[in-house]
């Protein structure tokens, strides 16, 4: 008896059809999106041929959505933003607050830290993203983030850390700045870091509306 699985289409009208076991049925598949083609009694009794091209995943069967092409999410660590573009969205963050007059910084604030974001980071296509999770940091961790430990005491480890990395530049001539994380004191603390992220590969809500209006 013949194995149930996706083979190529022998119609041609898609990339797949799904093989029963004994005929050709009307469940379809292109670009890893499935959907439901009729099938006249004589296609369904055409004889199977070596597939020309991959099969899609094993166990994608038919009511079971099947990856969608470049769903993968990355490794972060491949993606990490770059000091300058940092410390650029760190000072872009000044001028955006004087610009909505504060009030409409903080609520800006407040919508894109959903999206691990800070209006700057948003403008300059950068994200907060849990390492642990490899998705994007949520409100909380944001908020944690940005108003607590970066807001409250940012400056004064800034300065500390600044003052040790001073110290051990003497002493070693290596800089405490160089992880190959590129993380700062409160990102090693949250186990997040800071990526650059042009293609919303951390924004899924982003993702899923590109690919429906695509």
């Amino acid at each position: 008896m013949s194995v149930s699985s996706w083979e190529p289409d022998p119609t041609g009208r898609h990339q797949y059809r799904w093989f029963d076991g004994e005929q050709w049925t009307d469940q379809v598949a292109d670009d890893g999106v499935q959907s439901v083609d009729p099938i006249t009694p004589g296609e369904a009794d055409l004889p199977r041929e070596a597939p020309p091209l991959p099969p899609p995943p094993p166990g994608s069967v038919p009511g079971v959505p099947m990856p969608q092409p470049g769903s993968e999410t990355p490794d972060p660590l491949s993606m990490l933003a770059s000091r300058k573009r940092r410390l650029g969205a760190r000072l872009l963050e000044i001028p955006l607050a004087i610009v909505t007059l504060g009030i409409g910084y903080l609520i800006w604030s407040l919508i894109v830290f959903a999206r691990g974001q800070t209006p700057a980071k948003q403008l300059l296509r950068m994200r907060v993203v849990r390492l642990e999770e490899r998705r994007n940091a949520h409100w909380g961790w944001m908020a944690l983030r940005e108003l607590v430990l970066l807001g409250a005491i940012g400056t004064f480890l800034d300065l500390i850390f600044l003052g040790l990395s001073l110290l051990w530049i003497l002493a070693n001539g290596v800089s405490l700045l160089a992880s190959n994380r590129k993380q700062a004191l409160w990102d090693m603390m949250l186990k997040t870091v800071v990526v650059h992220d042009p293609d919303y590969h951390f924004d899924r809500s982003r993702r899923s509306r590109n690919r429906t209006s695509g």
